[in-house]
């Protein structure tokens, strides 16, 4: 099995550019017909910017001429293949979008702080799509389905098409196997907060070299994002959230008693020495940490085929037990999207190749492992693998992420994982509990000054709260309060009334 990231595992804290630009909507209905009838018959160029977690492949060119073989047939286009570096991409691909520079197709996504569609489209930068999708996008409306194809509309228009992966999440505790045995853990009786207490006082006092537990993710908080608003909706930015996803009415999350009862567990915990010294303050992934045998467990998104991911990335066998339902909302389905630039020369033949990789599993094949038999190889129980002799340092192409890429069920399956994945996916998605706010996107433009002050309150208060370094008994009130001066409440009111315009109009 390959490393295969989900949205929790991408480090989101890069800081973005923004571009000024030009909002040329006014003529995009003309500039869809004027340049996608390609009359002259001349093959079409096209450049596709993606997330890159490390170096270009040395084979990308290889895999790009044998990618074009494919597409010139089938669109009489070719690709020119443009990864950028995960902390370099929001900065080119903003200046790119800016200055106009040649760009027909790029991944954007709601990831705040990393990934931002919602900005790139208010301005102007991003094309609509759904007359194009209507017209040459069959495959992309079937591999999606009703539930989440229009998850990304924004005033009713479609700018970004979500790929096909994992489109929901609980929340899971991820445990060392040989430490689970060693203590005979039975982690069926895992079902809430205090049984996960009672695992965590065993490693403490058997295993002194082992922090029990620490977040999933680098800049979270271990129990409070560990099972945060397990039947509710961030509603993007967590600056007014759904306690209850059923109901649209938004909350000052940070007022609730359920933020206040997480604190508290989080200080007692902490005082325990559950959680891992210098949780807020530390750089170090946890699959690394586990790795080292300094850490016994995390609390981290989760999706089918969870173990076996973590299992590779760490070198020893973990297990899992869901501490939350699983659910869906806008950012999960919105999290990685694939946009055309407003500017990009042929939008047609854009969404051509676009529904290309949502239907066509010898294209999606190609770009997320390379040449069959000399990138990979298929078995006898139908998985693949790496050929005899090469491994995820030695061969030639690597991209290992598939989530990024068009229709991901459509990927082969890596030795390792189950063979069902897929559909063990597919079902994982269609039975989420989805947000009564699925498809609505905040837009914060009117509240920006709110919302940079309401920022800077959150990085002075929420690492060392969240994490139980400080007692909320005196430190919360505080918190609350320099929201409130902050601006939450304006934020909160203007979500609220987008909201209810939104619900009005879908």
């Amino acid at each position: 099995m390959k490393k295969n990231y989900t949205l929790l595992s991408i480090v989101i804290s890069i800081f973005i550019l923004l571009a000024a630009c030009s909002n040329t909507t006014t003529n995009s209905d003309e500039k869809n017909e004027s340049q996608s009838d390609n009359k002259d018959g001349k093959t079409v160029e096209l450049t596709m910017a993606f997330l890159a977690f490390g170096p270009p492949p040395k084979d990308l060119e290889l895999v790009q001429n044998e990618i074009n073989k494919l597409t010139k047939e089938k669109i009489n286009a070719t690709v020119k293949l443009l990864p950028i570096n995960a902390s370099q991409y929001t900065q080119q691909t903003n200046l790119m979008l800016s200055s106009k520079e040649k760009l027909d197709l790029l991944i954007t996504g709601n990831i705040p702080g990393f990934l931002d569609y919602s900005g790139q489209s208010v301005r102007g930068q991003l094309l609509p799509l759904d007359e194009l999708i209507e017209k040459h996008g069959e495959g992309i409306s079937t591999a999606l389905g009703s539930q989440f194809i229009g998850a990304s509309k924004i005033d009713g228009k479609t700018y970004g098409i979500p790929t096909v992966r994992d489109l929901a999440g609980d929340r899971s505790l991820i445990m060392k196997k040989d430490l689970v045995d060693k203590y005979k853990i039975d982690i069926t009786k895992i079902k809430s907060l205090d049984d996960v207490e009672a695992v965590l006082k065993t490693i403490k006092e058997n295993e002194p070299n082992v922090s029990p537990l620490m977040p999933g993710q680098v800049g979270a908080a271990t129990v409070v994002d560990g099972v945060y608003l397990p039947e509710g909706d961030p509603l993007g930015d967590n600056f007014g959230v759904l306690l209850d996803s059923s109901k649209l009415e938004v909350s000052n999350y940070y007022e609730s008693d359920e933020y206040s009862d997480l604190l508290k567990t989080a200080r007692k915990w902490y005082k325990a020495g559950y959680i891992l010294p210098g949780a807020a303050t530390n750089k170090e992934s946890a699959e690394s940490l586990m790795k080292a045998n300094k850490i016994f467990a995390f609390i981290a998104s989760s999706k089918p085929g969870i173990e076996g991911q973590v299992t590779k990335n760490v070198g020893a066998e973990v297990v899992s037990v869901p501490l939350t339902p699983i659910s869906t909302n806008t950012q999960k389905v919105t999290g990685f999207m694939w946009a055309v630039p407003q500017f990009a020369e042929n939008p047609q033949k854009s969404v051509e190749l676009l529904n290309l990789l949502y239907s066509d599993q010898d294209l999606v094949n190609l770009i997320d492992w390379g040449i069959e038999g000399k990138h990979y190889v298929k078995t006898d129980s139908g998985v693949i693998d790496y050929p005899e002799g090469l491994d995820a340092t030695t061969t030639g192409y690597a991209l290992n992420s598939g989530f990024q890429f068009g229709n991901q069920f459509l990927s082969h399956i890596w030795n390792g994982d189950s063979p069902e994945l897929w559909k063990e996916m597919d079902s994982f998605n269609k039975n989420a509990k989805a947000s009564n706010a699925l498809g609505f996107l905040f837009d914060s433009s009117p509240v920006k000054t709110e919302v940079a002050a309401v920022s800077n309150v959150m990085n002075q208060f929420k690492g060392s709260l969240e994490n139980g370094m400080v007692d909320p008994e005196t430190e919360l009130p505080k918190f609350q309060e320099k929201l409130k001066a902050a601006g939450i409440e304006k934020i909160i009111e203007e979500k609220q009334k987008q909201l209810d315009k939104w619900s009005k109009e879908k």
